[in-house]
């Protein structure tokens, strides 16, 4: 039992050696439509749908023996006893399946699982380097989360045969044995139909609740708030009688609602101001897509002066607060934002982590550098995101860690602190600047002229009582 034992931890150890693959894992789905939800106006002619194409297939076999680095080569190089073969055309042998395949049960990844704990632990045992190997060549395996799907199937002799693991509902990657013998891995995307839509409301009580009565998912109402957080407070800016207007994409599988894409164009008006924004990518640009006033502003500012969506402001920046815990008066030099236990907390600006540790009074503590003299404060966190470290340079709103209650705490929060020279200073007062304009402002102009119309021809109210 304890030569089993070393041999799958042995095994394990090799798995995990050989994940070094370049690829980057897909992104996550924005859901929380409801299946069920319908558009209130026509989707306007001048952006068609853009239905996704055919599946796509990329093969990668993988042969021979075990890496370099336990006994035998490395991956990407080859061994004069053993080579490692890449496949990188469509193979129809990856799309094969055993004869008479038998499937596992669906599982899911546990928190702290890898890769190569998940094979050994399925019975791959001695494959589980070259299954691994195959699977990394597609995605990264260090990207893997707990809670996502995969399916193991036995071949006729009772043994894994092929692995299948899907990060969401339209990726799966699977590795299976060639006739060769060899490990194929492949990817496969489900066919995405993206439609686009119009729609409107008026806000009676909070945008969520308005948004869900014009017909669409809280997802939604969610997307709006991140874009134009910049600018409007959802929580204390809001008040009745204010209105939106959103043209956006909606994604479907088999005919039924996935996800929501890009927001292409929106608009809230109120008390707070009108603000609009619109979702630009230039032609032949290789950049990601930003969003824009109708001006060609940059929306997003260099600073996040709210790093989550948070439930409430349940302490405000105060010298002189009484201490809920300590029972006297000691500063409160920043600003605590209520959540859910979980809830996702983003790094303010981009910089670089000079903190990432368990603290007495602040609990699980984030400290992000982020030049000229300027850091922020994260405290009380539940745990922090995978691979965080001193060091780590981070981007704006990439997730640092999760909303908890450790330390010196009354309940789940966020205490979100900014030091300017050494000095705290109330973040709601951080001055901060716009980011880089759109760079080709004719061809923006043009593209966004349609969206402009649309907008303008959409009736809120109305909408909003159908």
């Amino acid at each position: 039992a304890e030569g089993k034992a070393q041999m799958l931890k042995q095994a394990s150890d090799e798995a995990n050696a050989a994940l070094s693959a370049r690829e980057i894992l897909p992104a996550a789905a924005r859901s929380g439509a409801p299946a069920n939800a319908t558009a209130k106006a026509k989707p306007p002619v001048f952006l068609p749908p853009t239905p996704s194409g055919p599946s796509a297939k990329t093969g990668v076999a993988i042969s021979g023996g075990p890496p370099k680095g336990s006994p035998g080569g490395s991956p990407g190089q080859e061994n004069e006893a053993a080579p490692i073969r890449i496949n990188d055309q469509p193979s129809d042998q990856a799309s094969s399946r055993p004869d008479n395949p038998e499937s596992s049960p669906e599982k899911k990844i546990g928190d702290s699982d890898t890769l190569g704990q998940v094979l050994v632990r399925e019975g791959f045992e001695g494959e589980s380097v070259r299954v691994a190997a195959a699977l990394a060549r597609l995605f990264d395996p260090k990207l893997i989360r707990g809670g996502q799907v995969y399916t193991v199937r036995l071949n006729e002799k009772g043994e894994p045969g092929s692995f299948e693991y899907r990060p969401n509902a339209v990726t799966r990657f699977v590795a299976t044995r060639g006739e060769s013998g060899a490990w194929i891995a492949t990817r496969v995307d489900q066919p995405v139909e993206t439609k686009i839509v119009a729609v409107a409301g008026t806000v009676d009580a909070t945008l969520y609740e308005s948004v869900q009565g014009a017909g669409e998912g809280s997802a939604l109402a969610g997307l709006l708030v991140e874009l134009l957080a910049w600018d409007v407070n959802f929580y204390t800016d809001t008040h009745p009688g204010d209105h939106w207007k959103v043209i956006v994409e909606k994604q479907f599988l088999g005919g039924q609602f996935y996800r929501y894409g890009h927001i292409l164009g929106a608009e809230y008006g109120g008390r707070v101001g009108t603000f609009r924004f619109f979702y630009w990518k230039p032609d032949r640009s290789n950049a990601d897509g930003r969003y824009f006033d109708e001006k060609g502003q940059a929306i997003s500012k260099t600073m996040l002066k709210t790093p989550l969506r948070y439930v409430r402001v349940s302490s405000k920046f105060d010298r002189h607060r009484f201490h809920p815990i300590l029972h006297r008066e000691k500063a409160h030099l920043g600003i605590d934002y209520a959540a859910p236990v979980g809830t996702p907390v983003w790094a303010s600006s981009g910089g670089k982590i000079a903190e990432c540790a368990m603290k007495r009074g602040s609990g699980n503590t984030v400290v992000i550098g982020h030049g000229n003299g300027m850091t922020t404060r994260y405290y009380h966190l539940s745990r922090f995101a995978r691979g965080l470290k001193p060091g780590k340079v981070v981007r704006q709103k990439e997730v640092i860690g999760f909303v908890g209650t450790t330390g010196l705490s009354t309940g789940p929060h966020l205490h979100f602190s900014v030091t300017k020279n050494g000095a705290f200073v109330d973040p709601n007062k951080v001055q901060v600047n716009r980011d880089r304009p759109v760079s080709d402002r004719t061809a923006f102009l043009n593209a966004v002229r349609p969206r402009i119309a649309t907008l303008a021809g959409l009736n809120p109210g109305a909408l909003a009582r159908n």
